[in-house]
Formats: C-alpha cells, sequence, structure tokens
C-alpha cells in the first residue's frame, strides 16, 4: 500500500476519536440526568494562540474556560494550561498541570483535549464547599491527549493516552486532582517489510503488518453524582492473523483470504466507568493491549 495512504490511515485514526464523540457534542452540550454535560471546546483563532511553543486555545462556547498545552522551557516538558474566566473579573484565573516528558526513544506530542465535562452543582457528593460563593463556582473535568510516535526500519507506530484532571473549588481556594482517569486513545503501528521477490511473494504483496485503535468517551445520559462515562474501543489488525508478539516469518505464505482487516474480539470491548476513591474505574478491568497500544 503507498506511503501516501498509510500515513492518511494513520491520521484517520485519530480523527475517529474526536468525531466519534463529536458527533455527540459539537452541536449541543450531551447532559445527564444530574445536570453534568459534555461541551466541545472551540479552537480559537491562531492569532490568539499565544507563544509559538503553545498549542491552539480550545475554549468553551461562552469562553468561561479555555486550556492550552505549552511547553516550559525544556522542550520535552511541557504543561496543560486552565483559564477560568469569572464574569466580571478582568482577568482570568490561571492554572498549571504539568505533564510527564516523552519517553527516550519516542517524540512526543501534547494537546488539549477539545471537551470539557461541567460538573453539576453538587456533584462531588460530601466534598461541596461550604462557603456560598466557592460553592457557586463550576467545577470541571479537563483532559489532554499525549500522543508518542517512533520509527521503524520497516515503518513506523504511534499511540496517544487520553488523561482527565478534575477542578474543583474548595472553602480553602482551587483543588486540581491531575489524573483521575488515564486511557488508552489512539494507536497505530505499520511494521515489517518486505525484501526481495520472494519475501513479496510469500506475503502476497502485502509487505506491511498494520494495527489501529482507536477509544471513544462519552457520557452516559442516565448518570448522577459524579459523571458515569462510556468507554467504547476498536481494535484492528491487517492482514488477518498478524501479530506484534510473534515472528511473522515464522507463519505460513500469506494466502488471498488473508488480505483483509481483522477485528481483534478482545481489544474491541465496551466498559462503564464511575468515579470511585478519587479515580474513575472500569466496572471490569480493561484487557492487556498494548499490540496495539504501545509502541
Amino acid at each position: 500500500m503507498p506511503g501516501t495512504l498509510q500515513r492518511r490511515t494513520r491520521f484517520a485514526a485519530m480523527a475517529v476519536v474526536l468525531a466519534a464523540i463529536s458527533n455527540a457534542a459539537a452541536s449541543a452540550p450531551v447532559h445527564d440526568r444530574a445536570g453534568n454535560r459534555l461541551e466541545a471546546l472551540i479552537e480559537q483563532p491562531a492569532a490568539q494562540a499565544g507563544a509559538e511553543d503553545a498549542s491552539a486555545r480550545f475554549c468553551t462556547a461562552d469562553r468561561q474556560w479555555c486550556v492550552r498545552t505549552a511547553r516550559e522551557g525544556d522542550e520535552r516538558a511541557s504543561q496543560l494550561e486552565i483559564e477560568h474566566h469569572l464574569p466580571g473579573a478582568a482577568e482570568p484565573h490561571t492554572w498549571f498541570i504539568p505533564l510527564d516528558t516523552a519517553g527516550a526513544d519516542a517524540t512526543g506530542t501534547d494537546t488539549p483535549w477539545p471537551f470539557i465535562v461541567r460538573l453539576a452543582p453538587g456533584a462531588d457528593a460530601g466534598q461541596r464547599p461550604t462557603d456560598p460563593q466557592q460553592a457557586a463556582l463550576e467545577n470541571v473535568l479537563v483532559g489532554v491527549q499525549r500522543s508518542v510516535t517512533t520509527m521503524y526500519s520497516g515503518g513506523d507506530a504511534g499511540a496517544s493516552t487520553l488523561v482527565l484532571s478534575r477542578i474543583r473549588h474548595m472553602d480553602d481556594g482551587i483543588q486540581i486532582d491531575p489524573d483521575v482517569l488515564t486511557l488508552p486513545a489512539d494507536g497505530h503501528a505499520m511494521i515489517r517489510a518486505c525484501f526481495g521477490e520472494q519475501d513479496t511473494a510469500r506475503r502476497a504483496g502485502a509487505c506491511h503488518d498494520q494495527y489501529s485503535f482507536a477509544g471513544v468517551l462519552r457520557l452516559d445520559p442516565d448518570g448522577q453524582g459524579m459523571p458515569v462515562l462510556r468507554y467504547t474501543t476498536t481494535a484492528t489488525r491487517f492482514p488477518a492473523g498478524a501479530s506484534r508478539l510473534q515472528d511473522s516469518q515464522a507463519r505460513a505464505p500469506l494466502r488471498k483470504q488473508d488480505l483483509r482487516t481483522q477485528t481483534d474480539r478482545t481489544c474491541s470491548y465496551q466498559r462503564v466507568l464511575r468515579f470511585d476513591g478519587g479515580r474513575y474505574q472500569p466496572d471490569t478491568p480493561l484487557p492487556e493491549c498494548s499490540e496495539f497500544t504501545a509502541l
């Protein structure tokens, strides 16, 4: 398959993650029974994006909340910047969440999750401030997508992770819980290559193994209290039967019927995520899917 098409396929995988959520959130916020709402953020014009080492700024439609990522000196270190614009205030409140660096052998990119979950009053049961002014302020879930890529002699691989943080107002000020949920968001890999006509014939002309993974996070409309989230994933491999855990040379020669995209049943799954003990927990453990989500 031509290299340009391969690149388009990889970038399309991330688009699937965003577009699937966008279908639910872009036209109007999605509410649950408690009043929590998932809302798409709007990318601001480039002139307002800030420094060259920062991402675009994404804001809510009412511009009360804005987020962006920016590097802090070290080119491998970055932070998530959150702005809260209160009505009548001359300047926004700004907070910073440091982000870990990428692995030494990978190139990393951090971008804001272009959505926000605006929590209903009292969603943090038992933790609502006694100060009426603090209690009236909105608490939110914001996120960052952390992407890493690497090159192989026969192709490349990339993966992204979604990390959500909670911002809540307390009697003594703001509290940031920097990692209340971490999930695989996207993955792709193109490996193997043909070295000569014999390899090409053995692989029926399909010289690359390809792997893809896409996760979608939605708000459960029946949720109460802290938002209940639903996480759905799809993982595929090409050709059918390909495995990053096995030597492709040990396999029998590929046949025409093998030249198809195969959905992996184990790593295509659904989970319900509920807030418990300070973090979101899945209703059942996530399967081991590093074949699709690791470099």
